[in-house]
């Protein structure tokens, strides 16, 4: 017997009715996407510049050209009044992880904040069946029509070709507040790309995002964070950058890459002088616990990258800081493993808990 047959909760309830729904486009005024520093030029949902994508594929990148399309970090913003709030959207291919849920990989989630309060809440996330790839899903169904600020956060580990949002007529629309501070952009790994958060809001440049009232650009590449000096320019000259923090241990480390972290963040000052860069080692995982030349090694990549700053430092790049990423997880990272690398929800939440104080004083 199915679960959803035992359990009602556990069942797939697709939107009863389409009536009175009206549709937008997210792309046009007064919703804003943000997370996508080159929408604005393309109007297409990826993470890169469109122009750089055949670049990166003649020079032998081809997966970070795909991961390009990857959104994670995008996100729709708006003011409602609306009673109910769908979305319908058409991913590129079906979500077939076997470590990530399917909500997480292609799934939309939203937040809102009511009139007044400082805080946004989860609110609900679009449900589809396995192996969709086309669907339309309710978000949020809770009927009053007060005001609320809105956040809808794009799928982590998919591409999206088109979205649209559903809102209960006759509700009315308002952009977004602006945010109160500054953009950051985070530029490394799977677990920045938010592998293997349950649903998108658990991202750790969603988390940041929300509690700090500001763009998060999400810059991870799945197994693909090898300090790529074509990017540095790209991401560095993202327009008012506050911040960048480069975490590419868990990608470079082991492919013997570490050598590339300094022409990178060489590149970044090129581009950005002015840019404060925040190097961030691995947090300690499940590994540890039993493979100690594994550990021996990341003793060796985190030296390597605090040496690397020095460096950088001595040349009088003051805003260059580095971190070591044993501190996101003080009393090790055991019990916040999916599989033996990423993250669970409370893993994540951990991590920007204890990121968040270093951004606060480090953003310009």
């Amino acid at each position: 017997m199915k679960t959803e047959e035992l359990d009602q909760n556990m069942r797939l309830v697709k939107p009863e009715s389409e009536d009175g729904i009206c549709w937008y486009t997210p792309g046009d005024a007064p919703f804003l996407v943000e997370g996508f520093a080159f929408f604005q030029q393309e109007h297409r949902y990826c993470r890169l510049p469109c122009e750089l994508l055949p670049k990166l594929r003649d020079m032998g990148r081809p997966a970070v050209a795909d991961l390009g399309w990857h959104t994670a970090g995008g996100q729709i913003r708006f003011r409602s009044n609306t009673g109910r709030l769908y979305v319908r959207a058409v991913l590129n291919s079906r979500c077939d992880m076997h470590n990530m849920t399917i909500l997480g990989q292609g799934g939309f989630d939203c937040y809102l904040r009511r009139e007044g309060a400082e805080d946004y809440v989860f609110a609900g996330v679009g449900r589809f069946a396995v192996g969709e790839s086309e669907y339309t899903s309710t978000l949020w169904q809770g009927g009053d029509r007060e005001w609320k600020e809105w956040i809808i956060n794009f799928p982590l580990y998919m591409g999206v070709k088109k979205v649209e949002i559903g809102l209960e007529e006759p509700a009315l629309v308002l952009p977004a507040k602006e945010h109160g501070n500054a953009p950051v952009a985070i530029y490394g790994t799977s677990i920045d790309q938010g592998g293997c958060a349950s649903r998108p809001g658990m991202c750790p440049s969603n988390q940041i995002s929300r509690s700090e009232d500001r763009t998060v650009y999400n810059f991870g590449f799945s197994g693909n964070g090898w300090a790529d000096q074509i990017l540095a320019p790209v991401i560095a000259g993202i327009p008012g950058l506050s911040l960048l923090i480069v975490n590419v241990e868990a990608n470079a480390g082991p492919l013997g890459m570490m050598d590339r972290l300094y022409p990178f963040l060489e590149a970044v000052h090129g581009t950005a002088p002015a840019l404060p860069v925040l190097v961030l080692s691995a947090p300690l995982g499940s590994l540890e616990a039993y493979a100690p030349d594994y550990v021996r090694q990341k003793d060796l990549w985190r030296e390597q990258q605090r040496e690397t700053v020095k460096t950088c430092r001595r040349q009088g790049w003051e805003q260059f800081r580095f971190m070591d990423g044993r501190l996101l997880w003080p009393g090790g990272g055991d019990d916040f493993i999916v599989d033996d690398v990423h993250p669970t929800d409370l893993g994540f939440y951990m991590m920007v808990q204890n990121l968040v104080p270093v951004i606060r004083r480090l953003a310009v």
